[in-house]
C-alpha cells in the first residue's frame, strides 16, 4: 500500500519531482509539467504566468517562433516580478539538473505592462523536455514550468 501511494505521488509530481533541494520550493507538487504554467499569445508575443508565494511573476518570451525549440540559440525572457530586493533566476531540467543562465540584466522600463520590476534574461535549453524556471527576491519567490520541444 505504501509503495502504491509513493508511486502515485511521483506520477502526480510530473517532471519536477527531482528538483534540487537547494532550489526554492514555491508551490508544492501541484506545479509541474503535468500542470505547466499558462502561456497566452498576445500582441507582444507569448507570455508565461508563473506561480508565486508573496509575488507575481510574468514573462514575455521573445522568440521568432513559438513554441520554444531546444538548441543552441539563447531564448530571451523579459520578466516582471513584484516583491523587493535583487532578482535571482535559475533553471532546472526535468531531472533537476541546473541549467546555466546565459545572462540577466535589469531594465529601466519598457512597454511591457505588468506589475513589478523588470529584467531581461537569456536561457539556453539544451534538450527538449520540461524546465522549471525559478525567480527569487528578498521578499517573494515564484516559478514557471515550461515545455521545450525538439
Amino acid at each position: 500500500m505504501r509503495r502504491a501511494a509513493a508511486l502515485a505521488l511521483l506520477a502526480l509530481a510530473g517532471c519536477g519531482s527531482s528538483a534540487k533541494p537547494s532550489s526554492p520550493a514555491v508551490t508544492g507538487p501541484a506545479a509541474s509539467c503535468a500542470r505547466p504554467s499558462p502561456i497566452a499569445v498576445g500582441k507582444q508575443g507569448p507570455e508565461i504566468t508563473g506561480r508565486g508565494r508573496g509575488a507575481q511573476l510574468h514573462g514575455l518570451i521573445m522568440v521568432p517562433h513559438f513554441p520554444i525549440s531546444a538548441g543552441r540559440r539563447s531564448v530571451k525572457i523579459v520578466w516582471r516580478m513584484t516583491g523587493s530586493g535583487p532578482l535571482k533566476l535559475a533553471a532546472y531540467d526535468a531531472h533537476g539538473r541546473k541549467v546555466p543562465l546565459a545572462w540577466i540584466e535589469p531594465h529601466g522600463g519598457s512597454n511591457y505592462r505588468r506589475p513589478g520590476d523588470e529584467w531581461g534574461s537569456g536561457y539556453r535549453f539544451p534538450h527538449p523536455g520540461c524546465y522549471r524556471l525559478t525567480a527569487r527576491r528578498t521578499v517573494g519567490s515564484a516559478e514557471a514550468w515550461l515545455r521545450v520541444r525538439a
